[in-house]
């Protein structure tokens, strides 16, 4: 009775061993890689990234891969969900197929902000131009100081712009001066002027789309929709470009886009923009801060659809991943050679081996009983 109490014993102390080291793998295979925003340069998870920001990473983004085939992808998350984040973010970058599977010239960029951490993975396709020793120093020196001051957006804003230098794109550059803008009923601070009219600059070498602004104390004779129609005409927009009209003495406001466009940004689209964004401020009088937003929902749209992300299948034995926790010092970011397994293929192989190792003991357990019972050498069989 006592041999048998201890193998019970045994073996339910090896079942919960068992079980504990499988439940982090259990946990770890609960963590949903999601699906990669419109945007797809720029996937604010975690809502840290401001909207002037995400755009012109968007937009320089698509500059650099229509120009050389790479592509940067900045993904920040509230947490990994206990996940290591070398695994979530090199799983990103497989499934959401960052650079090409004939180059291989990705470089996915992953904040994670409640743990405090972040990662970078590099296609094996970029080593020349960004090496392990460059790609450390444009993290511990574009992003460590403002990651630890919680300035999400200015970090993700110089080192993606760092990134797209060493790989030879444009970050900076001097763009043109047409006027966007045309605020006749005096409601748009300055700064606010001439922000739209470099956005529309800046963006419409990506998307083609510029997007007019104007204000008016009062449509006059005309309603508000022939008004737009007769301004759209009258200064030469395009047939892909876009006006905003708000009418301040008619408390009303309309929006038009070029036909070129229409069966892209549709009606529905803008008005569902309208309504979500322009509307509270315009009730509120906020005219500029309702502007700005409604161009920034606007210019992100389209930028969306600049670009098509290429089609392409991931080597996962052929990325480099970098990192640097939060908390380092900045000349204590790490370069690690990393070969990722997929997170379902690890728990299958994890699950397998336990369940081997738990069958072999039952066969230990179940001689040594036989041991105990009958004890060494072979029975004899008896014949009636």
């Amino acid at each position: 009775m006592e041999i048998r109490m201890r193998q019970k014993t045994f073996i339910i102390a090896l079942i919960v061993l068992l079980l504990s080291m499988l439940l982090p793998a259990f946990s770890l295979a609960q963590t949903a890689v999601p699906e990669h925003t419109d945007s797809f340069y720029v996937n604010d998870f975690a809502n840290v990234i401001d909207d002037k920001t995400e755009n012109y990473i968007v937009n320089y983004g698509i500059r650099l891969h229509q120009q050389s085939g790479s592509q940067v992808v900045l993904v920040t998350v509230d947490s990994t969900n206990g996940a290591a984040i070398e695994e979530y973010a090199t799983s990103l970058f497989n499934a959401w197929e960052v650079g090409s599977a004939d180059n291989n010239k990705g470089v996915l960029l992953l904040f994670s902000i409640k743990d405090n951490e972040y990662w970078a993975v590099r296609g094996r396709g970029l080593e020349d131009e960004l090496n392990d020793a460059v790609l450390s120093q444009v993290l511990s020196q574009s992003l460590a100081p403002d990651f630890a001051k919680k300035e999400y957006s200015f970090g993700a804003r110089k080192t993606y712009g760092s990134l797209i230098q060493k790989l030879g794109g444009v970050w900076k550059e001097q763009v043109g001066s047409k006027t966007y803008v045309s605020d006749n009923a005096g409601v748009l601070k300055k700064v606010s002027k001439l922000y739209l009219n470099q956005s529309s600059n800046r963006f419409k070498t990506t998307t083609g789309s510029g997007i007019y602004v104007v204000t008016v104390k009062n449509s006059a004779d005309k309603n508000l929709q022939e008004y737009t129609y007769s301004k759209f005409a009258s200064i030469g927009a395009g047939s892909k470009d876009v006006m905003l009209v708000l009418d301040i003495g008619g408390d009303n406001y309309h929006i038009l886009q070029g036909k070129d466009i229409d069966g892209m940004l549709t009606n529905e689209a803008m008005q569902d923009i309208l309504d979500k964004v322009l509307e509270p401020e315009f009730a509120r009088k906020n005219y500029a801060g309702g502007a700005v937003a409604t161009v920034n929902t606007l210019h992100k749209f389209l930028l969306a659809r600049a670009d098509i992300p290429q089609s392409s299948t991931v080597v996962s034995s052929e990325t480099i991943a970098v990192s640097s926790t939060a908390a380092l010092p900045a000349d204590k970011a790490t370069v690690v050679e990393n070969q990722p397994v997929s997170i379902s293929k690890g728990i299958i192989v994890s699950g397998l081996f336990l369940v081997f190792i738990l069958l072999f003991s039952l066969a230990i357990v179940w001689r040594n009983r036989k041991i105990a019972l009958y004890g060494y050498g072979s029975r004899k069989q008896r014949h009636g």
